[in-house]
This record gives C-alpha cells, sequence and structure tokens, in this order.
C-alpha cells in the first residue's frame, strides 16, 4: 500500500512539474495568475486549460497553453503545419466577436 502511494505521489509530483515549467515559462504569466489545471483537448491532449484570473481587471479567465513539446514526434514539414494552423485559429478568433465566444485577452507568443 505504501509503495503505491510513494508511485502516486512520485507521478503527482512529475506532472506537477511539467505543467508548472510549460506555465511558468510562458510570457501570458506577467498579465494573468495562472491557478490549476481544469482540462486538457486537442489532439494527444496538447492543450492545457488553466483557471486564471487577469492581473488588472480580477476578470476570471482560462488560458491556454499549448504544449510544443507534445508535437516532437512529429517530422519537421508536420509540426509546422499543425503551429500554423494553431497561429490561423487564434487569428480568426481574435477578429470574432460574440457573446457565447471565447475572447483573446493576450496576444499569441511563443516560448521555448
Amino acid at each position: 500500500m505504501e509503495s503505491m502511494l510513494n508511485k502516486l505521489k512520485s507521478t503527482v509530483t512529475k506532472v506537477t512539474a511539467d505543467v508548472t515549467s510549460a506555465v511558468m515559462g510562458n510570457p501570458v504569466t506577467r498579465e494573468f495568475d495562472v491557478g490549476r489545471h481544469i482540462a486538457s483537448g486537442g489532439n494527444g491532449l496538447a492543450w492545457k486549460i488553466f483557471n486564471g484570473t487577469k492581473k488588472s481587471t480580477k476578470q476570471e479567465v482560462a488560458v491556454f497553453v499549448f504544449d510544443k513539446k507534445l508535437i516532437d514526434k512529429y517530422q519537421k514539414f508536420e509540426k509546422d503545419q499543425i503551429i500554423d494552423s494553431l497561429k490561423r485559429g487564434v487569428q480568426q478568433l481574435t477578429r470574432l466577436r460574440h457573446p457565447r465566444l471565447l475572447t483573446v485577452q493576450h496576444p499569441l507568443e511563443e516560448s521555448r
């Protein structure tokens, strides 16, 4: 029983460290307080979604972070297509305005 708890603790610690490094290295954290991980989505669950708050207005937000490490298994051409598709999607969402749609609060930025 104790070894199972240790294994669980180790797994949770690793996942927390991975997510924290992805979020803390992202420039979005300058403008937003990023909370807990609430969901994952997209192909390979590469999008990580976190609760958050915009620091300047205290408005509740959802912070979407794309983990580029998860597409390393693809060839360069395929990776470039995926990244281009993501950028186009964000650009389109930035132009759309409707009360039932997400709004982009911060432009798309890349970090390592």
